[in-house]
């Protein structure tokens, strides 16, 4: 089996990318006709991207020129688009230090753009050039964080795509079980979106999991499915693939019955022109005439596809060819003719061997460097800090000097006025020191208390409760895929509460990712639940901070006190937007309106944002919120308030809460 896990990662990543040099035509007309420099850097993108395969040096060139105007223009997209693709083309080409610098750049620029779906295809190129290095576990962190990203975007076809690298990852790390959660996972998308060719990928990823785990009945349950898929789309790569893989269920123990799948398999590849294909599965061939004693036709098969694989310049299948031919010559009492052959594997053998030290080499020194670079900008730090120490303490000394000799000049002429109200002094100095450590202890009081309250209350534990039967019912409805990746969504934001909670401050962007996660959450149990979260772009750029988890009581207690009962539409909407002063984040709703309260605009620091059925009901995040924002008074040196406003419609009624969060400072 030629690495059957790497081929359909790679086949797959190719689908996942649709790159394809027969756009190339039409790619130029469009540069042609492009009127401005945003669309002719778009063109040059994608003539480099389509081009990476079958004209690599084509592909850099356009590349090149892409980044050039996108750098002029100024487009952060077309210059993280062009940096991407030239990552990606450096991945394909093995160029790994290159390809890192470049796809790293994207990454930051896409994600200050801030379009997840961008961020997603920067993150899976790193998988992938993790993956060519042989680190599995970053491939897979990589994978993970891309799928995250297309989560949120809600991008279904990507989100199947991801899936489907993770599963293979894992098939790679001879973790069978794992790899066909995410395998099932990915297959389940693949037949909503209706894709025939991708679902028959997952079905033999699928199959090769349960063969590695030697069973053969299982794997062929599954590679018929994928056979029935391949053939009804005419698609002649994957039925060859799938029938190679069953004959190899047979080849050892039942050579004869491997045979005519391995012919059917060269049917189809030779259909496709496909130089490697064919020479790999003359091998096969080769390899059951073998095993059923037939040399002559093992040797004609053998020597046949030596010629396609040297034609395809493939080192390492040609390798294995002089390997195969050694051993059959074995068979055959030839002893120069299998000496010859095996010499010249060994020569194949080291020459890759070379390749792959080489390439080992040179991942160890870029991690070298980068560890080097860690550790000078750490000492650095160091270096400056101490500076700043020795200058504030010869700072300290003058004023000292200076504050001396100015008292000596004094103490003459004030020593009596002092010497009668020294004691009157004494007394209202340790007053005010008695004053300022009370209100020291209880600045400290409020942050410890505030801090446990944080862990207990950000999510109310009925919300946790609700989750956790509402995925009991999807696996009770046999939706076990969906309650997997459900709980998966409620995983992570556990993860993300307990992260945020030891922070002071967060960024907008952070704050943004946990409520679209919490609010998607509770919108199971909210039919038709509409929310919108949304920043100024100036706040996305500056990395405008806010305290921490600070929002979600009041979207909280939009969804179950204004939108839970409300009948017809429901419509959240969370902006954050820059003032002069710091940040202001709206929460409105359209729901049901407080019940109670006279006001349309009152600031209500310590009452509940919305009471409900019962008199004196106080919301606990409301009262959370109050106390931080005290807190940071003393302890972040800004200031903090929030304003609700009781919309009404044009008849008076109520239509529903706004309440506006100011931060200063």
């Amino acid at each position: 089996m030629r690495s059957l896990l790497l081929v359909f990662a790679i086949n797959y990543c190719v689908l996942l990318s649709a790159q394809d040099a027969s756009l190339v035509p039409g790619i130029r007309a469009d540069l042609a006709a492009a009127r401005n420099d945003t669309l002719r850097a778009d063109a040059l993108a994608r003539l480099c991207f389509n081009l990476v395969n079958s004209n690599p040096d084509s592909s850099r060139y356009y590349g090149e020129q892409a980044l050039a105007l996108a750098t002029r223009i100024g487009n952060a997209r077309a210059i993280a688009d062009a940096h991407n693709n030239l990552g990606w083309l450096e991945t394909q080409q093995g160029h790994i230090p290159e390809a890192t610098e470049h796809l790293n750049i994207a990454l930051m620029g896409f994600r200050r753009i801030g379009n997840p779906s961008y961020t997603s295809i920067a993150l899976s190129n790193l998988g992938w050039l993790a993956d060519k290095q042989g680190d599995r576990t970053g491939a897979l962190q990589r994978f993970d964080e891309a799928l995250d990203q297309a989560t949120l975007a809600t991008d279904s076809a990507s989100m199947a795509v991801l899936l489907y690298s993770i599963g293979s990852t894992y098939n790679k790390m001879q973790e069978y079980g794992r790899a066909r959660i995410h395998l099932e996972r990915s297959l389940a998308i693949e037949e909503q979106l209706g894709r025939p060719n991708k679902q028959g990928n997952c079905l033999v990823a699928i199959g090769n999991a349960w063969r590695s785990e030697e069973d053969a009945a299982k794997a062929m349950e599954y590679y018929q499915r994928a056979a029935a898929l391949f053939s009804s789309t005419n698609n002649h790569y994957g039925s060859g693939m799938v029938l190679e893989n069953s004959g190899d269920l047979f080849l050892e123990n039942d050579p004869k019955k491997a045979l005519p799948y391995y012919q059917r398999a060269l049917a189809h590849y030779d259909t496709l022109h496909s130089a490697a294909d064919k020479a790999y599965i003359l091998q096969r061939i080769g390899m059951a005439y073998s095993g059923m004693k037939k040399y002559a036709e093992a040797e004609i098969s053998y020597t046949e596809g030596l010629g396609l694989a040297s034609a395809s310049s493939s080192t390492e299948l040609v390798m294995e060819l002089h390997l195969s031919l050694a051993e059959l010559a074995v068979k055959q009492g030839k002893s120069e003719v299998a000496i010859g052959h095996y010499q010249r594997h060994m020569a194949l053998k080291d020459s890759l061997r070379s390749e792959d030290s080489e390439r080992e080499l040179m991942r160890l020194r870029a991690t070298f460097e980068t560890e080097q670079a860690e550790q000078e900008n750490v000492l650095l730090k160091a270096e400056n800090a101490l500076s700043h120490a020795n200058e504030a303490k010869m700072k300290a000394r003058w004023t000292a000097a200076a504050a001396v000799s100015i008292g000596l000049v004094l103490l003459l002429a004030l020593l009596y006025r002092n010497y009668r109200q020294r004691g009157r002094h004494t007394q209202e100095v340790e007053r005010f020191n008695t004053e300022l450590q009370g209100q020291r202890d209880q600045v400290q009081h409020m942050n410890d208390l505030l801090e446990l309250k944080i862990l207990r209350s950000q999510l109310n534990p009925h919300f946790i409760h609700n989750c956790q039967n509402s995925a009991i019912a999807m696996v009770k409805e046999g939706r076990s895929i969906e309650a997997l990746a459900y709980l998966q969504g409620l995983s992570k934001l556990m993860r993300m509460v307990l992260e945020h909670s030891v922070n002071d401050r967060i960024t907008v962007e952070e704050e943004m990712s946990f409520l679209r996660l919490y609010v998607k959450l509770e919108s199971l149990r909210l039919p038709g639940l509409q929310c919108e979260v949304n920043a100024d772009r100036e706040l996305l750029d500056d990395e405008a901070e806010l305290p921490a988890l600070l929002v979600q009581p009041f979207v909280e207690n939009a969804l179950w006190h204004g939108l839970a009962e409300k009948e017809g539409p429901r419509q959240l909407s969370i902006l954050f937007s820059a003032t002069e002063k710091g940040v202001r984040c709206t929460v409105r709703d359209n729901g049901l309106g407080r019940r109670t309260g006279t006001n349309p605009s009152t600031t209500l620091p310590s009452t509940p944002l919305r009471e409900g059925a019962e008199q004196g009901h106080r919301s606990l995040g409301t009262e959370l919120t109050n106390e931080r924002l005290q807190l940071l008074t003393h302890r972040l040196q800004q200031k903090g308030s929030f304003v609700i406003h009781d919309l009404k419609d044009a008849a008076g009624d109520p239509a529903g809460t706004e309440v506006v969060i100011e931060l200063e400072g």
